[in-house]
Parts: C-alpha cells; sequence; structure tokens
C-alpha cells in the first residue's frame, strides 16, 4: 500500500465541509478523549474531527482536573460548539481511569480512543469503521501511524506485527474497539496511570483471546514532543530508562503463555484457491451527511492513482471539477501503491482506498453509501473494469445516479479493453466519453450508439505549462547541459505499449550517426532494467539517463528544459504528454496511431506511420529536428497557440461539466432497475475480480503477467507465428512417413490396407 499521506491542517489541504444529517441520531462511534492541561493544540484535534468524511460520532472529552487556563479556554467553545461533543469533567485520576469515564459515557457500540493532541487524516473514521464491520472475527482496527513535531516517521506496525508482540508494545492507544469486548475487558487497568497503559490493556486482550486489524495506510498522526515539553500527564518510561523493561516483565509474569506463543490471528473462515464466493456484506447506511445544496457531487470510480497519463487525467479532471465549484469524492478500487494518491488529497480529502479496509464482498454496500450519504449525483468510471460490472447493483440501488464512463484507447486484452467493456455496459451508461475520434470510431463499428458516444479531447494547464527561459535555464545547468547541446526527453511507463526499446533503438542509431543530443526517458516499469542494460552495454554514459519514476513537477521541469519529445507508442488514445509538451512550445516526433493527429497537425509536430521502414523515419525527423533550432522554434510556439486555442483544462472541464448535467437530466427519467438483478450481477462480480486477484498473487501468475506486459512479450509473439509452418511440417513428415511405411509393407509382401 501507498506510503503518500498529506499532512491533516497542511494549509493546502482542502476542505468538504460534511455535516450529520440528523447531529441528534445515535452515534455509530464514540470517541473518547482525555485532557489534562493539553493546551491550545486540543483545538488541532477537534478540527481533524470536525473534518470527517464520517459524521455519525459522539465525542467525549474528559476533563481530567485541567488546572492549566490555555486548557480550559480551550474547553469553552467545545462545550457548545456540536450537539455531538461532550465535555465530562472530573477530578484527576490519571489517563486510563479518563479513558474508562469516557467508555462509560459511551452510547456507541464501537469506541475509538483519541489522544488530545493527535491528528486524523480525513477519511480514517470512514475506513477504520468499515474495517471493522467486514472483519466480525477481529476486536480492534488501526492503522499506519505518522509521528509529527519532534520527529516524523512512518510507523507500520499494528495488529499485523506479531512476530514482535507481546515484547514489544506495536499497537498506539488510537485504536477502534467494539464497546462490548471494551466492557468484558474491563477497559484500562487504573493502576497503570504512570504509562504503558495501552500495553498492559492489549497483552491482556490478546491473553483473553481478543485481537486486531490494520488498515494499511497513514490514517493516524500522533504528535511527537521532547519529554521537558509535557505540561500534562508524564510517562515513567521518559524518566527511567528501566521502567519499560520493568513492565514487560510484569506483563510476563501474568501471561507466560502469551509470551510464549504469541497473540491470537484472526482470519477469516478457511478457503481454497478456488473457492471464491462470498456473500455480499449489506448494511444500513450509517453516515447520513446533511445535502451540500446547490452543489453538484461527482464520484469517480478509478483503479488506482500510478504514475501514467490516464491517471494525471484523472487528477486534471478532478481539478477542473473542484475549480467549477463541484464536491469530488474518488474511489480507488485496485491494489495499488498509489504513487499520486498525496496530489489527488491536495484537491478533494475524499478519497478512498478501498482494498486498504474492505473485502470485495463489501465493495457494492460500500459504493451505495458513498452514493447515498455524500448524495452523488453522477459517477464516472476510468479504466476500473469491476466497477463496470457493478453498474447493474448501482442502477438499482441509486436508481438517480447519472452513470458515465471516459476512455483513451483500446488495449490488446479483452477485445479492446476498457472501450469493449464500456459497450458491453452502454444500456446501463448515460453517457461514453472518448478521448478522441478515433476511439468513438472504433466503438461505432463495433456496435456503439452514435448518439451516447462522445468525443472529449483531454486539456491541459496551458499557464502551467508556459515557456519559462528561467527554469529552463536552471534545470539545464543541474542536469550538465550546456545551451547548444538539444535534449530529447521520454516521458512515459517503461512498457510495450510506449515501446521503450524502439526508443533505445532510436537515440543508439542517432549516437553513432555522431548526432549532438543528450536524451532523458523518464518512467518506470517492466522494461527499465532492459533499457538500463542496453544503456550500460552500448556505453550511452550521460547521452542517455534513465532515472525512473518522476513526479508531476519533474515532468513539467523537464519539459521546460527539452528541444524535443518523442513518443514512438504502439498504440494510444491521444497521449496526454503530447498535450503536455506542446503547451510547454516543445515540437514532438510521435507515432501516428490512433487518435493523435487529432492533436498533432504538421505544424507542430512530426507523426511517424508505423511499419518496417518506421526506425529510419524516426532517426531521420530527429536528425532533421536536431540539427535545425529554428524549426523547433517554429513547430514549438505553433503546437502552444493549438493548445491554448482549443485544448486547455478549462476547456475541457467545461465540456464534460456539461455532459455531466445531460447525463444527470437523464438518469432523472430513467426507470429504477431490479434489486433482485443488481445482488446477482453484484454477487458474480465479485467472485469473478475475487478469482481474478487471487490468481494475480500465485508466483506462476505473476510470471506470466511480468512477461506479459514486458517487451520480451514481442519475441514469444513472433515464436507463435511459426507455430502454423511448424504444423505444416508435422503433417508433411507424417504424410511421408505413412508413404514410406506403405513402400516397406510392399517390398515385405504385407498387405496394405490403410
Amino acid at each position: 500500500m501507498t506510503l503518500a499521506a498529506l499532512f491533516p491542517l497542511d494549509a493546502s489541504a482542502p476542505h468538504h465541509g460534511y455535516r450529520p444529517a440528523d447531529p441528534a441520531a445515535s452515534p455509530v462511534v464514540s470517541v473518547v478523549t482525555p485532557v489534562f492541561n493539553t493546551g491550545a493544540i486540543l483545538l488541532e484535534t477537534a478540527e481533524t474531527l470536525l473534518r470527517q468524511t464520517f459524521q455519525a460520532w459522539e465525542w467525549l472529552i474528559v476533563n481530567d482536573g485541567s488546572t492549566d487556563a490555555t486548557t480550559l479556554r480551550a474547553l469553552l467553545p467545545l462545550r457548545s460548539a456540536d450537539a455531538r461533543i461532550r465535555v465530562i469533567d472530573t477530578p484527576n485520576c490519571g489517563l486510563p481511569a479518563a479513558r474508562n469515564t469516557g467508555a462509560a459515557a459511551a452510547r456507541a457500540s464501537l469506541l475509538f480512543f483519541l489522544d488530545s493532541d493527535d491528528l486524523l487524516a480525513p477519511t480514517a473514521l470512514e475506513s477504520l469503521v468499515w474495517k471493522l464491520h467486514t472483519s466480525p472475527a477481529a476486536a480492534f482496527a488501526t492503522s499506519w501511524v505518522t509521528t509529527f513535531g519532534a520527529e516524523s516517521v512512518l510507523i507500520r506496525t499494528g495488529f499485523a506485527t506479531t512476530a514482535r508482540f507481546p515484547y514489544d508494545n506495536v499497537v498506539t492507544p488510537l485504536v477502534l474497539m467494539r464497546r462490548a469486548v471494551f466492557a468484558a475487558l474491563g477497559g484500562f487497568d487504573a493502576s497503570w496511570r504512570d504509562g504503558l497503559e495501552d500495553y498492559e490493556f492489549w497483552v491482556r486482550a490478546a491473553a483473553n483471546g481478543y485481537w486486531g486489524v490494520d488498515v494499511p495506510l497513514p490514517l493516524l498522526w500522533v504528535r511527537r514532543k521532547p519529554a521537558s515539553a509535557y505540561a500534562s500527564y508524564h510517562w515513567s518510561f521518559q524518566r527511567d530508562p528501566r521502567a519499560r523493561a520493568r513492565g514487560r516483565a510484569t506483563l510476563q509474569s501474568r501471561h507466560p503463555q502469551l509470551f510464549r506463543d504469541g497473540p491470537p490471528r484472526p482470519r477469516p473462515p478457511a478457503a481454497g484457491l478456488l473457492e471464491t464466493y462470498a456473500p455480499l456484506i449489506t448494511l444500513p447506511l450509517q453516515n447520513a451527511l446533511a445535502p451540500h445544496v446547490g452543489q453538484r457531487r461527482i464520484l469517480l470510480l478509478l483503479p488506482w492513482l500510478q504514475v501514467g497519463g490516464s491517471d494525471r487525467f484523472a487528477l486534471d479532471l478532478i481539478a477542473g471539477l473542484v475549480a467549477r465549484g463541484d464536491g469530488v469524492t474518488v474511489a480507488l478500487m485496485q491494489p495499488s501503491d498509489n504513487p499520486l494518491l498525496a496530489e489527488a488529497l491536495r484537491l478533494t480529502a475524499d478519497v478512498l482506498v478501498l482494498p486498504a479496509f474492505l473485502t470485495p464482498a463489501a465493495y457494492p454496500a460500500f459504493l451505495r453509501e458513498l452514493v447515498l450519504s455524500r448524495g452523488i449525483d453522477a459517477a464516472i468510471i476510468a479504466n476500473a473494469l469491476l466497477a463496470y460490472q457493478l453498474l447493474p447493483y448501482l442502477h438499482a440501488h441509486c436508481p438517480q445516479l447519472a452513470l458515465l464512463d471516459f476512455n483513451h484507447n483500446t488495449q490488446p486484452n479483452r477485445h479492446g479493453g476498457f472501450p469493449r467493456a464500456s459497450l458491453d455496459h452502454a444500456a446501463l451508461l448515460d453517457a461514453q466519453l472518448v478521448a478522441s475520434g478515433s476511439l468513438r470510431k472504433w466503438m461505432l463499428d463495433a456496435g456503439g450508439e452514435a448518439t451516447q458516444i462522445i468525443v472529449q479531447h483531454l486539456g491541459v494547464d496551458a499557464q502551467r505549462y508556459a515557456p519559462d527561459s528561467g527554469l529552463r535555464a536552471r534545470i539545464r545547468a543541474d542536469l550538465g547541459i550546456d545551451a547548444a547541446t538539444p535534449l530529447v526527453v521520454f516521458v512515459g511507463r517503461m512498457t510495450p505499449q510506449k515501446r521503450p526499446r524502439l526508443l533505445a533503438q532510436i537515440l543508439h542509431t542517432l549516437r553513432d550517426r555522431g548526432t549532438r543530443f543528450v536524451a532523458i526517458a523518464a518512467g518506470d516499469g517492466e522494461d527499465l532494467a532492459w533499457m538500463r542494460r542496453f544503456a550500460r552495454r552500448h556505453q550511452m554514459g550521460a547521452q542517455l539517463q534513465l532515472p525512473g519514476r518522476v513526479s508531476h513537477t519533474r515532468v513539467r521541469e523537464l519539459l521546460a528544459a527539452a528541444d524535443i519529445v518523442l513518443l514512438p507508442s504502439a498504440y494510444e488514445g491521444i497521449a496526454l504528454t503530447l498535450f503536455e509538451a506542446l503547451a510547454a512550445g516543445v515540437p514532438v516526433v510521435a507515432a501516428d496511431v490512433n487518435g493523435q493527429a487529432e492533436l498533432v497537425t504538421p505544424d507542430c509536430g512530426i507523426l511517424i506511420p508505423p511499419g518496417p521502414d518506421e526506425m529510419a523515419a524516426y532517426v531521420d525527423a530527429l536528425s532533421n529536428l536536431l540539427a535545425d533550432p529554428r524549426r523547433r522554434t517554429q513547430l514549438g510556439a505553433a503546437g502552444r497557440a493549438r493548445i491554448t486555442a482549443d485544448f486547455t483544462l478549462a476547456t475541457m472541464s467545461t465540456r464534460i461539466s456539461q455532459q455531466l448535467d445531460v447525463a444527470i437530466a437523464r438518469a432523472a427519467a430513467r426507470p429504477t432497475g431490479s434489486d433482485a438483478t443488481g445482488h446477482a450481477n453484484a454477487v458474480l462480480a465479485v467472485e469473478a475480480y475475487t478469482l481474478r486477484e487471487r490468481l494475480r498473487t500465485l508466483a506462476p501468475m505473476r510470471a506470466i503477467l511480468n512477461l506479459r506486459h514486458s517487451s520480451a512479450w514481442s519475441s514469444v509473439e513472433r515464436l507463435s507465428a511459426h507455430l502454423p509452418r511448424l504444423s505444416a511440417l508435422d503433417r508433411r513428415l507424417y504424410i511421408a512417413r505413412r508413404v514410406i511405411n506403405r513402400a516397406l509393407r510392399r517390398a515385405r509382401g504385407k498387405p496394405v490396407n490403410w
């Protein structure tokens, strides 16, 4: 899972403004926070709780005899700020007793313990609630922790860190738990008021057979302060380095079997590899939110946020919709490290990474909850196969939800990839948006409906990519490239689609011709290792630089420094890199495939048709451009003019916004789908998804997929092309054997009857 995180109180962090539909409704979670002379930072904790996407909570603040005037002033507004917040005043009894006091006053069946100086990511409670609801064998749920303040560390320990527990305390107090379990354990031991009370509680819980599950995302933020800065509770282990060892020894004497055997391991029912059926998890609406009057709410259903053109388009789409005043929720549906997650969180706080806290059987119910709780008006699917397969369920349970999709290009798999899935589910979609006229034609030829398939070219932020001579000089100086040496840039995944091996051969040929240039090929993927071996073998040195994956900001910098962008793809919709290059005033040399000619005209770039002579054509085109700076300048200026006239982010956002309005109006008049049909389809979709993901975890399948997604697959395809010849040869050999055998039998005087 991803390590990306955005500080909850970052000045750039967006705020969605969710509020409960009924503040007096029974809470789902009781948040318990002891306070003793915490100071004004308590209000920071309050702010992150109020900003939660999950609003069905009550907050029990236990004022444990605070005497500090700043703390008492901080508590004043909280006493009347929200009907869900209760301040309970008690004499000072210590942290564990204060937590027990809050738990005793709780009304919800779930408890969450939040310390008075710690923070929550916006989706923390929602993710933890669903994780615990979908893990019936678990008593607790927590997430990874990021520390801030005196230190900044990502802590990836939790209930899954069983090898270290109970010798180390691997779980923080910031845990969601079942109140019935807390009561059965008798709460925290109030005698451990000098610290390690959470460690004692987890040891006692494990010894009694209770354990938990983790959300592998950094959703919880724990403040770190030097020991001298603590004006509230004081812990013996901060003053005495032997206190932890004494506490561990005490617990080991009480629970020797736990220290010998380790904690229990809550597991789902055992299932074989092909036992992929699971009953759908159904829950009543838990998180009823007040409607945002006058604001359109959009849900994006994406597989992940990796480094690629379609993912950067998703970020641009979010930015464009948010700029127009829309509320945007994002659901990521497939396992990934999501390197662009932090960028998405700077645009909308409402980003949910479903595989981190849900089993596939809970996806349908959770998506229904997202739509109903947020008041979603329209959902846009992009490259998410499971989302297509769940359309009958959404159609049935969210009848007024407008359903759209966006496709960039066909893929070699599934007879066309996601555009084929779009055609298969066209009757359930209110609009099908495509990135090029070329793709629209393919879909029409495959049986699509002309009135429903709409071309929507991509757009880019022309201002962001505006040529900048100062930035260009700085980046080239950092790269060690003088003003007279042209820079060729490639940006893309190192996969067969982008043909990095052809790229390497083109650059190698140019180098051998004596052409002066430096090339930077930025991106990662299956062929990156091959590219690095190629560069070493052919002694490309600094002339071919391979930095691997780079940030979106770095892409902008490389384009500012570039003289030519080269992209010899096997197939594309219209590559987003080309939009960005033209916006930066950089001419392009690219493959003439699919819809590329809809953007790259002869006055702003050169397109090379695929074919047996394409290698020489690329080399000649690049040689001519590298030798002609004046023409490069002319092409670059024309390219930027083309972008600013027709392909800006604002233009794209406006047109997609118009299509959303049309789709929403169409959905309002649509008949309701069948609940039974929707449920049945969801069961099959979840089972198929579970099988696919389970097979992907097998070592042989991973090896096959890695081969399939590398350029080495072309060698396999070339070999397979010889199979008909081998079959014909085998047939001729068989016929020859028959003729020889007949002749031998005749020579021996034996009958020949076949």
